[in-house]
């Protein structure tokens, strides 16, 4: 019998594709793109489509498995059980529940994801990090100015007469919205992408800025500069709409374009006629990516834009905005894990990018048991070589994955993870597209695996926890999505199989903020930032002199994303070395020309790569893609665990490298 069954992409993406799964005798046997789907209508990327091989791959973890002597064995769920339940009893007993460090994160989107973090919440509490490895100084700079982040519906861009595209590469990184920014620009809207890299999407569209690396803020400071001081702001939005423009224009005072060139690497006539342009555009929608807030004053570059955006009024209208992320959904989809807080006793928080200088550091109480699912730490985080010392440390280590990742490596129990084709879930990203999809079970999981959820269902169970307030998955489910129902107008109790042909989203979130009310206390833009001030930041954005190499590590190294995974999912299957690239210049300057491998070095490590000499390169720079496993050479043995100016961001931009020969 052949059946199609609808499954969301598990993947934290921007786009949040659903498929259309087929089935012939319970056995997958394709996959394509829903072409109902409002914003990738069929298209899905190669990710996507190499989730099926992922399921179905010969060294998928299929048992649970322990470690002896002789290495990982298979092992039984009653085993573990009985392991897990005692340690974590004899830890709570010795040390409470901070002696339990709870590692999750996105690398699977869907509610189940906060199991984990529901139970250790239910059994007391547990360690956890704070901030982000991806995203944070941004969050935290749009909730100082705007209150919360939002984001315009990608397909708004039609509505655009003029798109800058800042640090960011949708061509490798949202498919979707590359393409539709391929038709807006065939239909005569104006492109600008600002990016210290010709990355492919820069290559392939508009106008490309290479501004320098970090900073991004001096640029759009100019841009506002030049837009006071030749009075083409919105004076009437400014007045009604806008807290600190007084101040905010004190400090642009520092930077007129000739300051701004020096420190940008664009020149002046550049930046006076991209600030004409913008403040004379209709609708000029600004995209930003990430990668512009990985430096120690990343905070400040994202609220700097945003004010850039907010001076010239083009905010809540369509096709235009300061567009970071779209928190929307996710907030309407947490209740359950808001309860579970409720009997939280003790927490202990640090910082994400800092978790190896926390393992190793950490006592009273130490960490004698950590939980990680979701996420592969000891290969995302910065520091590596820290990280792997700090953790090895940890007498009882548990990973849930599909594979033996570098964390798996380091455990003493892993646990089988259940793919999205073995399960119910529901899926939303706070990246742009805020639309919920409902993914449907297609397959059944193999009857030596237990998906997490029944995992930490089974384990309360066992130890006697009462508390998760839900006793089935699919109740755990109904949970989640009641609230975003209640808030639609629909019946909370709704069978979520019925949500399987249906994308819901809140209309009135498609264009941000369109009725001038801001979730700010002044219910403004908040230029000057009181919140901010209190936090111990500046209260306006402002730029932040970005840190330099030196004579021993002279290149500043960008490890970005690459169009082939998320990532290091799947670098699984990846056994050559990475690429780094430089170009010509920084290829003689350090005597490297002709060379296929150099070694990476950093204060941090070294690692070997293959030798790319590419013009795309700006100067004194080093671009290499992230996700490389150790058997490869991950870029995080290089990269240092510094923190942006806010939001307790990984500062993995203000790395310094140089390229050595190899012996």
């Amino acid at each position: 019998m052949i059946r199609t069954v609808p499954v969301s992409c598990p993947m934290d993406c921007f786009d949040l594709c659903r498929f259309q799964v087929t089935l012939t005798d319970s056995r997958i046997t394709g996959i394509t793109g829903d072409p109902g789907h409002p914003l990738t209508r069929g298209v899905i990327c190669s990710k996507g489509r190499d989730l099926v091989k992922r399921h179905s791959h010969p060294e998928r973890l299929r048992h649970p498995m322990v470690r002896r002597k002789s290495g990982f064995v298979r092992t039984t769920y009653s085993e573990v059980m009985d392991r897990v339940a005692a340690t974590l009893a004899s830890i709570h007993d010795k040390w409470g529940p901070t002696g339990v460090l709870n590692y999750t994160s996105d690398g699977y989107g869907g509610v189940k994801s906060r199991i984990q973090s529901i139970f250790l919440n239910c059994l007391g509490g547990d360690t956890r990090f704070s901030g982000s490895l991806c995203w944070a100084a941004g969050i935290a700079a749009q909730t100082f100015d705007f209150g919360d982040a939002r984001g315009h519906l990608p397909e708004d861009v039609a509505n655009s007469d003029m798109v800058i595209v800042w640090g960011r590469n949708p061509k490798a990184t949202s498919l979707h919205f590359y393409t539709l920014l391929k038709q807006v620009q065939k239909n005569g809207t104006r492109i600008i992408v600002i990016d210290p890299i010709q990355s492919d999407t820069a290559k392939a569209l508009g106008t490309h800025l290479a501004v320098k690396p970090g900073t991004d803020a001096a640029l759009a400071l100019a841009m506002a500069h030049v837009i006071v001081t030749e009075n083409r702001y919105d004076r009437s939005f400014v007045q009604d709409h806008v807290l600190g423009f007084d101040r905010f224009c004190k400090y642009l005072d520092r930077f007129d374009p000739e300051t701004a060139a020096m420190i940008t690497g664009i020149s002046s006539e550049t930046i006076r006629a991209l600030a004409r342009d913008y403040a004379a555009a209709k609708t000029p929608g600004i995209w930003m990516g990430y990668g512009l807030q990985r430096y120690a004053n990343g905070g400040n570059t994202v609220r700097s834009i945003d004010a850039l955006a907010a001076v010239c009024g083009h905010m809540g209208r369509p096709g235009t905005g300061a567009n970071y992320a779209a928190r929307s959904l996710a907030p309407l989809l947490n209740r359950p894990e808001k309860i579970s807080l409720t009997h939280v006793r003790e927490a202990r928080h640090f910082p994400a990018p800092m978790l190896g200088h926390f393992l190793q550091t950490v006592d009273n109480p130490p960490i004698a048991a950590a939980f990680v699912a979701g996420g592969n730490p000891l290969n995302q985080s910065p520091d590596l070589a820290a990280v792997v010392s700090g953790f090895d440390r940890i007498p009882f280590k548990v990973v849930f994955d599909h594979f033996l990742t570098d964390t798996a490596r380091h455990t003493d129990m892993v646990l089988p993870a259940a793919t999205v084709f073995e399960q119910d879930d529901l899926f939303a990203t706070s990246m742009y597209s805020h639309v919920l999809n409902y993914s449907q079970k297609a397959v059944d999981p193999p009857d030596t695996l237990m998906p997490e959820t029944d995992f930490f269902l089974a384990l309360a169970k066992h130890m006697g926890v009462d508390t998760l307030g839900f006793s089935s998955s699919r109740e755990y489910l109904a949970q989640c999505a009641a609230p975003l129902l209640e808030s639609l107008g629909k019946d909370p109790n709704t069978d979520l199989d019925t949500l399987s042909g249906e994308y819901l989203r809140i209309p009135g979130h498609d264009i941000p903020w369109a009725d001038k009310r801001f979730a700010t206390p002044s219910q403004k833009i908040e230029i000057f930032s009181r919140r901010a001030q209190a936090a111990g930041h500046s209260p306006l954005p402002r730029f932040i002199t970005t840190t330099q190499g030196d004579d021993c590590f002279p290149l500043r190294l960008l490890t970005c994303k690459t169009d082939r995974s998320m990532h290091s999912q799947a670098f699984v299957f990846e056994d050559r070395e990475p690429a780094v690239s430089v170009n010509r210049k920084a290829a003689q300057d350090l005597g490297i020309t002709g060379l296929e491998k150099v070694c990476i070095s950093t204060r941090q490590g070294k690692v070997t790569a293959r030798l790319v000499v590419d013009e795309a390169v700006c100067d004194s720079t080093a671009f290499m893609h992230q996700g490389w496993w150790h058997k490869s050479g991950a870029v995080n043995f290089l990269t240092h665990a510094g923190m942006s100016d806010m939001g307790e961001q990984a500062a993995f931009y203000d790395t310094f490298c140089t390229l050595l020969p190899t012996h």
